[in-house]
């Protein structure tokens, strides 16, 4: 397993390190070329990271970030490359690692049920009978964002999840901005709770 081998590691550097030893364990990111531990990332999965703040490693990046730890005392480091500009531009917000680095995107809690007070409110103003065509087209916004689709009108409505391109990780995110975008707690299996974007509507 190698989150526990990589917790070991940590903790191993960071206990050398306290007691005056040379230790450091670096959590790199993932590298642009293919390799035994990136080979199976298709362009779903690496969209996701990138959407998700991640970005690739060019070789000379990463033997730079190398070089640049090798020289530092610290135990623990992250050579990665981050894409901050587009966290900050997200409207969702960030993965719960970023918050330290972009403080600017954490939403407040008055913010957060503000926008999503908005979308419920909007929702009962119009008849019965848009409302579910409201809810659809949230729905497909936040489907197209999460898989990186160029407009929410390439979301097949009646197309399943997994046809879509879902998978457990991206299933996750979808019911984290659903969630958030209608104020509502939603399971973490609501996208496989139900067949397509129609039926989670």
């Amino acid at each position: 397993n190698y989150a526990a081998a990589n917790a070991f590691l940590d903790a191993l550097a960071a206990h050398r390190g306290a007691a005056g030893l040379a230790g450091q364990s670096l959590a790199w990111g993932f590298w642009s070329q293919a390799s035994g531990m990136t080979g199976d990332l298709d362009d779903t999965d690496r969209g996701r990271m990138s959407r998700n703040g991640l970005l690739g490693l060019a070789d000379e990046q990463g033997l730079a970030l190398f070089d640049a730890a090798a020289s530092s005392a610290a135990t623990l480091l992250v050579p990665a490359r981050f894409d901050l500009a587009g966290i900050r531009a997200d409207d969702a917000a960030p993965q719960p690692v970023f918050t330290a680095l972009v403080p600017a995107v954490r939403r407040g809690t008055a913010q957060a049920a503000s926008a999503a007070g908005s979308f419920a409110e909007r929702l009962l103003r119009l008849p019965e009978t848009e409302r579910v065509a409201a809810a659809l087209d949230l729905v497909r916004q936040k489907v197209a964002a999460v898989l990186g689709y160029g407009s929410p009108d390439e979301v097949e409505a009646e197309r399943a999840f997994r046809e879509l391109g879902f998978d457990s990780l991206s299933a996750v995110e979808l019911r984290n901005r659903l969630g958030e975008a209608a104020g509502v707690r939603l399971p973490v299996t609501v996208v496989f709770d139900h067949p397509n974007p129609t039926a989670l509507a």
